[in-house]
């Protein structure tokens, strides 16, 4: 695989020139401004990668090999304690190989900083589901199974854009748990905000409408297991009612194969984006964070802990990808 170069004078024209190079699958490893437009390097995602260096034991056999080439060895190491995929490393090991960086060896100084890029193109991040001018996200429905954190989530949201000085409203579906609706409630008496529960999809769509003012309307939902099939297009037909944007809260420490049987619990809602929670609680988030990256879905957020609103993160795909790799020595934080 090898990174080609595309500039243009407006990014929109250099991505297209991506496309028709290397195709609608290509992998994105910059972007950024030039004097005369943007430029963007990409790579086509289908070129094989070599076999790594074969050694032998003393007795002149093959032993156990590592699967990774010398240099990418120590990255693919630690990015795999943290729980990142075969797939995902795979990808940024190919790329790699396109470029000037040695992989026969280990401690090529540019290799860190062009793995972290690499890797960090493959994230895509939803910084947009916070944006003042976003009308796509006004009204976000956070959604997830249960126990995942949702109403922590959206009072976590709600503290954040009323202290950008937006107006707000909360509506909760999560008529299951009494307790749920006492929270919220609390925490809309605490911040002065509207509150309303809604039953119905008719009652989603008549609140949604008496809060149109609003600068941004949080709604609850009931956290059900993805293998509950008689709930799922309840909720669903709940959401299209009010025509809201989904944020899948998902715990960090979710299994990948338990975080599939979600996304195709959820698919049908229309995932507009994904909040990664409880990140705090687990050593391996990245078999989570792979499976956001393999579906291609939008990262907008990381929960660290359950303080409101303090304890959450807009997600950046940089600083991601570096504590992926173990390149800082702290954890992410804001």
């Amino acid at each position: 695989m090898l990174l080609k170069r595309f500039e243009a004078k407006t990014l929109p024209k250099a991505l297209e020139l991506v496309r028709a190079e290397c195709g609608d699958d290509a992998l994105v490893v910059e972007t950024r401004p030039t004097r005369t437009g943007f430029l963007v390097v990409a790579a086509r995602p289908d070129a094989a990668r070599p076999e790594p260096v074969r050694q032998r034991d003393q007795a002149g056999a093959p032993p156990l090999l590592s699967r990774w080439t010398r240099g990418f060895q120590p990255f693919a190491d630690h990015a795999t304690s943290f729980g990142l995929s075969n797939k995902v490393l795979r990808a940024v090991e190919r790329a790699l190989l396109g470029t000037r960086v040695d992989l026969s060896r280990a401690g090529d100084p540019a290799l860190p900083g062009l793995a972290t890029s690499v890797l960090a193109a493959l994230v895509h991040t939803a910084p947009e589901v916070e944006a003042a001018d976003a009308q796509r996200f006004r009204t976000l429905a956070l959604v997830g199974p249960t126990g995942v954190g949702k109403t922590t989530t959206l009072a976590k949201l709600a503290g954040r854009a009323r202290s950008r000085g937006e107006r707000i409203a909360i509506v909760t579906l999560d008529t299951y748990r009494v307790a749920a609706v006492e929270q919220l409630r609390a925490f809309a008496d605490l911040m002065d905000v509207p509150f309303a529960v809604a039953f119905t999809a008719t009652d989603l769509r008549r609140l949604l409408h008496e809060h149109r003012d609003c600068d941004r309307v949080f709604v609850d939902t009931t956290g059900r297991s993805p293998r509950d099939r008689d709930a799922m297009p309840v909720l669903e037909g709940n959401l299209r009612a009010g025509g809201c944007a989904s944020l899948l809260c998902l715990a960090a420490g979710t299994r990948a194969r338990d975080c599939e049987v979600v996304f195709e619990a959820y698919e049908p809602l229309g995932i507009d984006a994904v909040c990664l929670t409880k990140w705090d609680e687990t050593t391996a988030p990245g078999e989570a964070l792979a499976a956001v990256v393999e579906r291609g879905l939008p990262l907008s957020h990381l929960c660290i802990g359950q303080e409101v609103p303090a304890d959450i993160l807009t997600a950046e795909a940089e600083p991601l990808a570096r504590a992926v790799f173990g390149l800082d020595r702290t954890e992410v934080t804001a």
